[in-house]
């Protein structure tokens, strides 16, 4: 099996296993690639990345790694892992640890252990599988039933009190769910509801739930699995505002979309007060909260965007400001057609169109300097929208109008 790990990965993945293997098989290294690898091995579908765990101390192994392949490495003391990024491929390596939650949603606390402990700190079944590096044909070491699990298809946690003590595994597993094509299995399902009746998922921060919501805006299925996990009561134990699909919906076959739509197919069926006080929950960075409030906007003044006297000027005016990001996704969201059609129109056309004459060419021709060079500008850009200017004779002709309308 480890012959077709390396099979599937190249560059930096390559060269650490590579290494690892020599150590593991030449001196002795008890390491292990663990989690996502190996239940995607298993799978027999592409290999993405690639997690170790040391019996030992692995920032330590890692500088050394790093050394020997050229690559850079970071340290988090506090949980004995160190991150190697060689030929720009990033991998994990974590000493063994087992783990301990003071209380419901909290940051664990950790010490050093051995693989038994690190493999059942961690969330599902077919996370917690370990392939020793020795040898070229050990056997997977399984001590939960995650090969069980693989072959029936489910997503089944460690222990009654897994969610309790992340309640964050609980989007994870809608992860898996989805992605894979599984099932949660009946107890876990009855675990994750007991999780969100005891209110658990008030006691994580903002923080930690939005860093698992920006991992499911990176999947291919990203609608379904925000559509499956406000099904599940997930989401609105997050925020009650997140109780709403129908942007989700919207999305659900369209392919190509990228985070910023996912995360504005989330928010645009919510009112302006729900979407400030969510942003505020999930603490929302800048940029994010932009669009957020502007595809809220964009929801409340598609109204006035229809009909067939609507100009393009019209459109230009209601939408310029807005984050264009917003624009776009609201291209997918909105349900009126003949919006849609200007709302593209004015990203891929209208918001590009400028005068021929510049500022400097008004005032040579003697609008005052302040404010009125940019108010005939304005005038000049909308009229050339709606076609009722063309050449630059044209514009020159209607500044000589606002001139003498102002005298």
């Amino acid at each position: 099996m480890l012959e077709q790990v390396a099979a599937g990965v190249s560059g930096g993945y390559l060269a650490v296993l590579q290494s690892l293997r020599r150590r593991a098989t030449e001196g002795g290294l008890p390491i292990y690639l663990v989690g996502g690898p190996v239940r995607d091995a298993l799978l027999g579908v592409p290999v993405k990345d690639l997690d170790f765990v040391l019996i030992g101390d692995a920032p330590e192994l890692a500088e050394e790694l790093a050394s020997e392949l050229g690559g850079a490495v970071t340290v988090h003391p506090r949980f004995g892992t160190a991150t190697v990024e060689v030929q720009g491929d990033r991998v994990d390596m974590v000493t063994a640890r087992k783990e301990t939650y003071p209380h419901p949603g909290s940051l664990p606390v950790v010490s050093a252990s051995g693989l038994e402990d690190d493999l059942a700190r961690r969330d599902f079944s077919i996370n917690a599988m370990a392939l020793p590096l020795a040898g070229d044909s050990a056997p997977v070491v399984d001590p939960h039933g995650g090969l069980q699990d693989l072959g029936d298809g489910l997503v089944r946690i460690l222990h009654p009190q897994s969610f309790a003590d992340d309640p964050t595994r609980m989007l994870r597993a809608v992860r898996y769910q989805v992605r894979l094509g599984f099932e949660i299995a009946d107890s876990t399902q009855s675990d994750l509801n007991a999780t969100l009746a005891e209110g658990h998922v008030s006691a994580v921060t903002g923080d930690r739930w939005r860093q698992d919501l920006e991992k499911i805006f990176q999947e291919q299925r990203a609608a379904a699995m925000l559509s499956t996990a406000m099904a599940l009561g997930i989401l609105p134990a997050i925020h009650p505002a997140l109780c709403d699909g129908s942007g989700l919906n919207r999305m659900a076959d369209t392919e190509g979309l990228g985070p910023v739509d996912y995360l504005a197919a989330l928010f645009m069926p919510l009112r302006s007060a729900d979407g400030e006080a969510t942003a505020q929950r999930l603490n929302l960075p800048t940029a994010w909260l932009r669009v957020v409030r502007d595809t809220i906007a964009l929801k409340d003044l598609a109204p006035s965007l229809t009909g067939v006297n609507v100009a393009p000027s019209a459109v230009c005016r209601a939408l310029n400001g807005l984050d264009t990001d917003a624009v776009a996704a609201s291209v997918r969201l909105v349900s009126d057609p003949e919006v849609a059609g200007r709302l593209r129109r004015y990203l891929d056309e209208w918001r590009l169109v400028v005068p021929a004459l510049s500022g400097n060419d008004l005032l040579a021709m003697g609008v005052p300097a302040g404010p009125k060079v940019g108010e005939t500008l304005q005038e000049l850009t909308a009229m050339k929208l709606d076609g009722l200017v063309d050449t630059e004779g044209q514009e020159r002709a209607l500044v000589e109008r606002i001139i003498s309308r102002g005298s």
